[in-house]
């Protein structure tokens, strides 16, 4: 079969109208009540966090883990930050907003909340089921940073 398409003032309007609808999509994938993914995070509107969902997510020790959340830019955001134990134990008990992730694993994921009562140690929480537990700041865990989301 041969089509006969012309390029029509209407014609070229639609084309453009799809092209925006592709753009649109691929920006925000997937908004289902209160959570939006994006290309590189997942954005719960519920507690106002956006948290990053990417391939750069990696293990290191607890100091390295700040720093490299203070130096996260991801869609020109730089204010990016290690999670509370409470966001993480939050996230992890949330099964509607963790399948929206793409790169999110049960690890064992630092929190920015040093132990109280080690101070060589910091809290630690398995994204798997919410458990708290404290590791050595010298340890290597899984980092996943967090943002404060305004809309």
């Amino acid at each position: 079969m041969v089509y006969n398409f012309k390029m029509t003032k209407k014609n070229i309007v639609l084309f453009k109208l799809l092209l925006v609808l592709i753009f649109s999509l691929s920006v925000i994938q997937l908004q289902a009540d209160d959570i939006i993914v994006t290309k590189k995070s997942v954005i719960d509107t519920k507690n106002s966090l956006e948290w990053q969902d990417n391939s750069e997510s990696k293990e290191n020790i607890w100091k390295m883990a700040v720093g490299s959340c203070k130096q996260l830019d991801i869609e020109n955001h730089h204010d990016w930050r290690l999670p509370t134990q409470k966001e993480l134990i939050a996230l992890s008990k949330r099964a509607a907003l963790k399948e929206k992730f793409r790169y999110l694993e049960a690890n064992v994921c630092w929190s920015s909340d040093p132990d109280k009562d080690e101070e060589l140690n910091a809290i630690t929480v398995f994204t798997g089921n919410g458990f708290k537990s404290s590791s050595d700041k010298c340890d290597k865990n899984f980092i996943i940073c967090v943002r404060d989301y305004q809309k």
